[in-house]
C-alpha cells in the first residue's frame, strides 16, 4: 500500500490506496504429467453438435424466473409421480430469478483497510423499537343460491352456483421490539476494490446498519370469523340414487326384473316449457335406475278415479326393464350394514335433480336453492338447510423475526475511484430462493456470472477442514472455510463462445493454503442428450363447468391449471454438462468428491441439475458417490430486454456492489453471503 497527500484545500485529508491487480486463473495441467488420460479439446476442432452458450444459458439481456421442483438427499431418486402418489403433495419448490438491470462491480475483501473498532459511547441496549404488522384472512366467495342450468344439453345440466363477490378481512397488530444498538468504524467497508486506485476523505463519514436477528421468530396469529354459506353436510345434488326398485329397502341381485311390491308414482321432472308433458330434453328424478323417464305405473282399478293409488286399488307392478345387480349404498354409520337412508353414491358433478314429494300427489321441482330450503323425499324423510349457513373461522399465523441487534458501521466517505483495467467487468445477477423444509424459513443464494472466453461463475475458493482443526462445528461454514479473495471459476467452458458435444477438459494443480495442501483434479465433459422434466406447458383442462382436471393426477384439487403439478415433457435440443471435482488433503489422503451434471436446453436454459457427494472409500473399493440434491424444470417464464444494449441506452443498468444488496427492492432487501455451491446447488455438508 503506498499513501499520498494531495495538493487540495488545507483540512482535507486524502488517503490514497494503491492496490495490487490479484490473478485468479483457471490452473492448468501440469505440462510434466505422466497421466494419459488428462485430455483437453479446447484447442481441437469437434465435429459434432454445438450451439451458442447464449442460447442455452440465461442471457445477459432477458430476466427470467424459473420455477424447479427440488429433491434433497433424502428424496434424491423420487420421481414427480412418486411424490404425488405416495406423499400426495409436490416436491418442494425452488425459484430462480435473475436481474439484467443491476450489474456486479465486484471488490474483494482487504482485511487490513476494513478491521472495525467498535465505538462504546454510541452502544445502547434494552432500546424498544415499535412496529406493527398485518394479518388477512383467506378469500373465498360465498354460494348465495344454486340454480338448475337449463342453457346446457340435457347430459351437461347440473345446478350452477350465483356466488358473492370475495369476502375478507384484515388487521393490524402492534408490538414491541427489544434490541441492543451498537456502533463500529472502518476505514472502508466490504468489499474493497481490485485494482487502481480509490480516494477517501478522513473528514467525512457514511453510515451503514446491519441488522441482526434472533433465532427463535415471534408467532403472531389471529382468527377471523364469517357467516359463511354453504351446501350442506348432505349434498343431496350429488348423490346418486341406487335404490334401484324404489322400495326404500336394500335389495341382492336380481335373477329376473320383478317389481317392487309398490305403486310407483310417474318420476318427477322439470316441466321446462310448461306444456304438463315430459319432453325429451327435460331433467328428471331417474328412481329406479333406468335412465328414462317412467310415467305412474298402470292402475287396473281405481276406487275413487283420482289417479293415484290408495288401499284397496289394484295396479300393474312392473320392474325397470333391467336385471340389477345387488344394490350399492355409502355407509354412513360404518356399521357394515345397507340402511335405507345409506341407499346412494356420491358423485363429483352436482346434476341430481331435487325433489320435494312433501306432496306425493304434486312433487315440486327445486330449480332454485337458497339458504334454509328443505325438501321432504319420496319416503317422507325430512332434509333441511340443503344450503346452509355457518361460522367458519379463519386463523392465520405469521412468524416476525426478533431483532438481536442493530449494527451501525461509520466509514470513510469514498470521493473517487480510477480504474486501472478496461476489462469486462460487468455479472449477471441471479438469486436462488426456496423454503428450508425444517425451519420453514426462507433460504437463497445470489449466481453471479461473466460471459468471457467461458463462462465464469464468481466464487471464493473453498475447502474441507480437518478434523482436529475446529472446536465446534459452528466454526465450520456449511462444512466448508473459505478464502478470502474472490476469483472466476469456469462453469461451462466455450470455445468461440460455443458448447461443443465432445468437449473434454482436464485440470489438476495443488493449492498450499494456510490450513493444509490440497490436491485438486477437475473434468469437465460435454454430451448431446435427451431429457425428460415435468415442464409442460399446459397441466391440464378446463371442464364446462369451470371445474379444473389436471393431467397428472385427475382428482387434484386445483383452482387454476396453475395449481396442477407438472406434466412430463422431452427436451432433444440438450447439451448434458458433467462436472467433478476432486479434493484431496495432502498428509492425511482424505478425499471429497463433488459431481454436478447439468441439463441445458436451447432457450430454456437449466431444465435438470444433479449435485453428487463422495468421501474417500475403503481401500481397494471403488468410488461411491451418493446423490445429494436435484432440480427438474417446472414452470419457465421469460420477460423483456432488460439488459439489451438499446434496453441500456433507454434505462442505463446500475451497477452495484455486493454489500449493497440488501438495499435492493428487488433483491427482496437479502444481503450477499459466501456460501459453497456445486454448479448453481448449495452444498451444506454439516446440514445434510
Amino acid at each position: 500500500m503506498t499513501m499520498y497527500r494531495s495538493c487540495l484545500p488545507p483540512g482535507i485529508t486524502f488517503l490514497v490506496f494503491a492496490l495490487l491487480w490479484i490473478s485468479c486463473e483457471e490452473p492448468k495441467a501440469k505440462n510434466d504429467s505422466q497421466d494419459e488420460t488428462i485430455q483437453n479439446t479446447l484447442e481441437t476442432d469437434l465435429p459434432g453438435t454445438s450451439g451458442h452458450i447464449t442460447e442455452y444459458f440465461y442471457g445477459f439481456d432477458k430476466d427470467v424466473d424459473v420455477e424447479f421442483y427440488r429433491y434433497d438427499f433424502s428424496k434424491f431418486d423420487f420421481s414427480l409421480d412418486d411424490y404425488l402418489l405416495l406423499l400426495g403433495d409436490i416436491p418442494p419448490l425452488l425459484n430462480l430469478r435473475s436481474f439484467t438491470e443491476f450489474l456486479l462491480e465486484i471488490r474483494p475483501d482487504q482485511n487490513e483497510f476494513t478491521e472495525r473498532i467498535p465505538i462504546d459511547s454510541l452502544a445502547v441496549g434494552n432500546v424498544i423499537y415499535e412496529d406493527s404488522l398485518q394479518l388477512f384472512s383467506t378469500p373465498f366467495k360465498n354460494i348465495e343460491s344454486l340454480f338448475w342450468d337449463i342453457d346446457s344439453d340435457p347430459d351437461n345440466q347440473r345446478y350452477k352456483p350465483n356466488n358473492s363477490d370475495w369476502i375478507y378481512s384484515d388487521i393490524t397488530i402492534n408490538y414491541n421490539d427489544t434490541l441492543d444498538e451498537f456502533a463500529y468504524y472502518a476505514a472502508v467497508d466490504t468489499p474493497l476494490i481490485d485494482q487502481g486506485i480509490l480516494f477517501i476523505d478522513q473528514q467525512e463519514f457514511e453510515d451503514t446498519t446491519y441488522v441482526y436477528l434472533k433465532s427463535d421468530p415471534t408467532v403472531f396469529a389471529h382468527t377471523f370469523e364469517f357467516e359463511r354459506k354453504v351446501i350442506g353436510a348432505d349434498s343431496l345434488m350429488f348423490r346418486i340414487n341406487t335404490d334401484c326398485n324404489d322400495n326404500n329397502i336394500w335389495d341382492d341381485a336380481e335373477t329376473v326384473d320383478t317389481g317392487n311390491g309398490i305403486w310407483d308414482p310417474a318420476e318427477a321432472y322439470y316441466d321446462i316449457n310448461g306444456n304438463g308433458i315430459k319432453d325429451a330434453s327435460e331433467p328428471f328424478q331417474d328412481r329406479n335406475c333406468n335412465s328414462i323417464w317412467d310415467n305412474a305405473e298402470e292402475l287396473t282399478f281405481d276406487a275413487n278415479n283420482d289417479g293415484y293409488w290408495d288401499e284397496g286399488d289394484e295396479y300393474i307392478d312392473v320392474g325397470n326393464g333391467l336385471i340389477d345387480p345387488a344394490e350399492t349404498f355409502t355407509d354412513r354409520d360404518l356399521d357394515g350394514q345397507p340402511d335405507s337412508d345409506e341407499l346412494y353414491t356420491m358423485g363429483n358433478i352436482p346434476n341430481q335433480l331435487l325433489i320435494d314429494w312433501s306432496d306425493i300427489k304434486n312433487p315440486y321441482v327445486l330449480t332454485t336453492i337458497i339458504v334454509g330450503d328443505s325438501l321432504t323425499d319420496r319416503w317422507s324423510n325430512p332434509f333441511n338447510n340443503i344450503l346452509a349457513e355457518m361460522v367458519f373461522q379463519d386463523e392465520q399465523v405469521t412468524l416476525v423475526n426478533n431483532i438481536d441487534s442493530l449494527v451501525t458501521l461509520y466509514t470513510n466517505q469514498v470521493i473517487a475511484y480510477i480504474e486501472g483495467d478496461n476489462s469486462n467487468q460487468d455479472y449477471l445477477i441471479t438469486k436462488t430462493e426456496w423454503e428450508d423444509p425444517v425451519s420453514a424459513s426462507k433460504d437463497y443464494d445470489y449466481l453471479l456470472f461473466k460471459q468471457d472466453d467461458h463462462l465464469y461463475k464468481l466464487t471464493r475458493d473453498s475447502y474441507f477442514f480437518p478434523y482436529g482443526y475446529y472446536w465446534s462445528e459452528t466454526q465450520r461454514e456449511s462444512g466448508f472455510w473459505f478464502k478470502t479473495e474472490f476469483v472466476d471459476e469456469v462453469l461451462f467452458y466455450t470455445p468461440n463462445g460455443l458448447l461443443r458435444d465432445g468437449e473434454r477438459v482436464d485440470v489438476e494443480y495443488f493449492d498450499t493454503t494456510s490450513v493444509a495442501m490440497y490436491k485438486i483434479e477437475k473434468s469437465y465433459a460435454v454430451d448431446i442428450d435427451n431429457v425428460t422434466v415435468p415442464a409442460k406447458k399446459v397441466r391440464g383442462s378446463i371442464e364446462s363447468d369451470g371445474s379444473v382436471v389436471c393431467s397428472a393426477d385427475e382428482n387434484w384439487n386445483a383452482a387454476t391449471l396453475q395449481d396442477c403439478p407438472g406434466v412430463d415433457t422431452t427436451f432433444t435440443d440438450c447439451f448434458r454438462i458433467t462436472r467433478d471435482i476432486t479434493m484431496t488433503m495432502i498428509g492425511t489422503g482424505v478425499e471429497y468428491g463433488e459431481r454436478n451434471i447439468t441439463w441445458l436446453v436451447k432457450d430454456y436454459g437449466i431444465v435438470k441439475d444433479e449435485v453428487h457427494v463422495r468421501w474417500s472409500e475403503f481401500p481397494g473399493g471403488g468410488e461411491n458417490w451418493v446423490g445429494y440434491s436435484r432440480w427438474e424444470l417446472g414452470k419457465y417464464n421469460e420477460y423483456g430486454t432488460g439488459g439489451s444494449l438499446m434496453g441500456r441506452y433507454l434505462k442505463p443498468a446500475q451497477n452495484i456492489k455486493l454489500h449493497e444488496f440488501k438495499n435492493v427492492p428487488e433483491f427482496d432487501f437479502d444481503s450477499y453471503h459466501t456460501r459453497r455451491t456445486a454448479g448453481l446447488q448449495r452444498v451444506d455438508l454439516l446440514e445434510n
